[in-house]
C-alpha cells in the first residue's frame, strides 16, 4: 500500500470540521491577534491549547464523543441565543416595563407608567408592589 492511500484512509475515520472547531479556531486566532499587542506569556498559552484541542477534535477518530460534545456546546448556544433575543426584545419595547412576581418568579410585562403600582400575578393571583422610576 502507498502512503497516499493509508493517508486517505486515516483521514476518512476523522471525525472533521464542526461548529465547535470553527468556533475554537476563531477564538484562538482573535486571541493570537491580541496577543501580538499584548505580549502576554499566558495569552499565548491559551492559544495553543485551544488551537490544540481543536486540531484533536477534527483528527479525533472517537466520533460518538465529538457528537456529544457538539451537542452539548449546541445547547448552551442555543440558550445564549435565546436569551439575547429576549433582552434585545425587551430593550425594543419602550412602552412596557418587565418585573418578576415575588412569589412565583413569572416575568410580567406592565405598562411603563411612572410611580408606585400595584400589580397582580396573573399565575399565582399574588399582589404586589411595582416601583416605576422612568417614563
Amino acid at each position: 500500500m502507498n502512503f497516499r492511500y493509508k493517508l486517505m484512509q486515516f483521514f476518512s475515520r476523522c471525525y472533521g470540521a464542526d461548529r465547535l472547531f470553527y468556533i475554537l479556531f476563531g477564538v484562538a486566532s482573535v486571541l493570537a491577534l491580541s496577543n501580538c499587542f499584548v505580549r502576554a506569556v499566558w495569552l499565548q498559552m491559551v492559544v495553543y491549547t485551544l488551537t490544540a484541542y481543536a486540531i484533536f477534535r477534527f483528527l479525533s477518530h472517537n466520533v460518538s464523543a465529538r457528537r456529544k460534545e457538539n451537542e452539548f456546546f449546541g445547547k448552551i448556544r442555543m440558550g445564549i441565543k435565546y436569551k439575547m433575543g429576549i433582552r434585545r426584545q425587551r430593550k425594543a419595547d419602550y412602552n412596557h416595563v418587565y418585573k418578576k412576581c415575588p412569589r412565583c418568579k413569572a416575568v410580567l410585562r406592565l405598562p411603563r407608567k411612572k410611580g408606585k403600582h400595584t400589580a397582580r400575578c396573573p399565575k399565582c393571583k399574588n399582589e404586589f408592589k411595582v416601583y416605576v422610576f422612568k417614563a
